[in-house]
């Protein structure tokens, strides 16, 4: 086992893989919500891989799309402006990449470390290192979108800005377009915040400024919550600078010029540049002591790299050994082999074979599970292989699994669901393929999700699948023979098209606390069902779908992905605007499959489906 002295990261966990593509893991640096950052040994040397987390990705092709897109520009990103892409697979479910390994700590981790603010010449280093990379990166014509003390790693040569995973070129960025807020709230510009103008090099700027002041006052100058309080202050108030004035007045003027309301008034990163280059030379040490040991430590361990002796996939029975990563989908742009043995070729197409025929199983087959009295059914989803043409023009009987009488609401005394009652289906929820094999199962609610629903709550349309070796070799939901001694099975009827919501404008009431949902500049939040923010016009979808428009602003409720805040902005793309009723009056989202639920203080987020009060919406006129 490599020891991690000196790294920053942390041993895997159990749920973390040994292996992503042909790159063996060490440790982890680091986790978010859409994904999960490792310490790797590639060629040499130390390497970052950043894996998106199967649950932001989903089924979404125009989220990957645009992944694929965001792997083009980090490629092409100038050398010293971020740490090198190294290698990617965006064909992978799910995508990954690798970049060069940063032996640096974070600014927040500095100022901790340094136990308060900086000192007057290190804030003009940090702005000439800094704005030296955004100027290189604007000339691009490309935005960081999320500059922050986290994304900001101090070196013993200067810095380095990271995670440039959401950076697009300005004339592409559908985020741009369809004013979709990327950020964090206490960094954000005005145009992030009220997402009703174009992002551009100015919005990092603002975002730079920020960053000074919290480097200088040991706070953001608007106030460090998430909130939408905060985002209140960055369209309207003034920033709270007067510690950074007390200790260099110079440098305060500039950062308060970085934080105009309108972009047009801000310096640009070149102009930063210039004005910083003029407080050198800078020499070594670059930092305070503390920081300058830390980032000694990490040069140390960067400079002396071991190989990992991590096996290669292993199978059982057909199944990857959990403790390692699956073998990799056929790389992408960016993709570099995998390194050391590989079987010959005979032995991968018959394990490519085992696989798919395996896969296919799991597309149609419902996998009902029972323990404790407890009856779950588990519906897997054609997301992991898609059957063959042929199979899906076959019809299969329902499968009904046993009732739980406990928890069975109306069910009868036997616990057994009525084998002519199909189950009930969300009305929000896309239709499945013709012949799809419906599965019922009581467990807290009394009914489970019909076809092309994930468990958690998440949608796929014309999940439902086929198959007529659903029942084969028994009659779990198939037809028994008749006393003549003929066999007949059932014929399923056509799909229907999942009911239209209710079109109209509503209040939605919250379960748990009963607020309503209102906007807040670009945030959704929930206030008093009064407010003027509070009323949503349902703008209906041919497959059940439906937007939520603001009738008040005009503008979406949207997702970011599950577990990410949800905003309100532009209409004119369907990227997280797509929402669904789902089961209990609960609304969910087509980006992640998440339920929209309230956030911890303030605002909403979406998160996994589970029922909760919290995510219970009802619908008011």
């Amino acid at each position: 086992m490599l020891e991690l002295t000196g790294s920053g990261a942390e041993p895997l966990e159990a749920e973390d893989p040994r292996r992503i593509g042909p790159i063996p893991l060490a440790g982890r640096l680091g986790a978010g919500g859409m994904g999960r950052v490792y310490l790797g040994v590639q060629e040499g040397r130390y390497v970052a891989v950043k894996q998106l987390l199967a649950s932001v990705v989903g089924e979404d092709e125009d989220f990957l799309r645009r992944f694929g897109h965001e792997l083009d520009n980090l490629a092409r990103l100038p050398a010293g402006a971020t740490a090198p892409l190294l290698a990617g697979d965006r064909t992978a479910r799910p995508p990954w990449f690798a970049t060069a390994y940063v032996p640096g700590i974070t600014l927040r981790e500095a100022i901790t470390l340094h136990g308060g603010p900086l000192p007057a010449d290190a804030l003009w280093l940090l702005l000439r290192e800094a704005a030296a990379s955004l100027a290189s990166v604007h000339a691009q014509d490309m935005v960081h979108r999320d500059l922050k003390p986290s994304n900001v790693m101090l070196t013993l040569d200067g810095l380095t800005l990271i995670d440039f995973g959401v950076a697009r070129a300005a004339e592409q960025s559908q985020l741009t377009r369809t004013g979709m807020v990327v950020g964090t709230p206490a960094y954000m510009a005005p145009e992030q915040a009220s997402g009703k103008r174009k992002l551009s090099g100015a919005t990092d700027v603002f975002a730079l400024g920020s960053v000074l002041a919290y480097a200088a006052c040991g706070r953001p100058p608007f106030g460090d919550e998430s909130g939408h309080g905060v985002l209140y202050r960055i369209v309207h108030e003034e920033p709270d600078l007067e510690p950074l004035r007390d200790l260099e007045p110079e440098l305060a003027e500039l950062v308060e010029a970085c934080l105009a309301k309108d972009p047009d008034d801000r310096p640009t990163a070149a102009d930063l540049l210039e004005r910083a280059s003029r407080q050198g030379p800078f020499t070594q040490p670059l930092w305070p002591v503390a920081i300058d040991e830390r980032l000694t430590e990490r040069a140390a361990f960067a400079a002396d790299v071991h190989d990992l002796d991590v096996p290669t996939l292993s199978l059982t029975d057909g199944k990857p050994d959990p403790a390692q990563a699956a073998e990799p989908a056929a790389p992408g742009p960016g993709a570099t082999p995998a390194a050391g043995p590989r079987p010959d070729a005979p032995e991968r197409r018959e394990r490519r074979e085992r696989r798919r025929r395996t896969r296919v199983l799991l597309a149609v087959l419902p996998v009902v599970v029972v323990s404790g009295g407890t009856t779950l059914a588990i519906q897997y989803l054609p997301h992991v292989s898609a059957p063959r043409a042929e199979a899906q023009d076959t019809p299969a009987a329902p499968v009904t699994a046993p009732a739980d009488p406990a928890t069975a609401g109306g069910g009868n005394p036997s616990g057994t669901a009525p084998a002519a009652q199909p189950p009930a289906r969300d009305p929000g929820q896309a239709p499945g393929a013709a012949g799809g094999a419906p599965v019922t199962a009581v467990g807290g609610t009394g009914t489970g999700p019909g076809p092309g629903t994930v468990p958690g709550g998440g949608s796929q349309p014309g999940s439902g699948g086929a198959g007529s070796s659903a029942n084969a070799g028994g009659n779990g939901g198939g037809a028994r023979p008749s006393a003549g001694g003929t066999s007949t099975a059932p014929t399923a009827a056509p799909a229907q098209p999942p009911p239209l919501p209710d079109s109209g404008t509503y209040r939605y009431r919250n379960g748990n606390n009963g607020k309503c949902i209102t906007q807040v500049f670009g945030a959704a939040d929930f206030a008093d069902c009064a407010n003027g923010s509070a009323r949503w016009t349902v703008q209906s979808r041919s497959d059940g779908s439906f937007k939520l428009v603001n009738q008040q602003s005009g503008s979406c409720l949207y997702s970011n992905g599950l577990g990410q805040a949800v905003f309100v902005g532009d209409c004119a793309q369907d990227i997280g605007r797509v929402w669904r009723t789902g089961p209990g009056g609960s609304l969910r989202s087509d980006l992640g499959g998440g339920c929209l639920d309230l956030g911890m203080s303030s605002g909403l987020v979406t998160r996994t489906c589970g029922g909760e009060a919290s995510q219970r919406w009802t619908k008011q006129s």
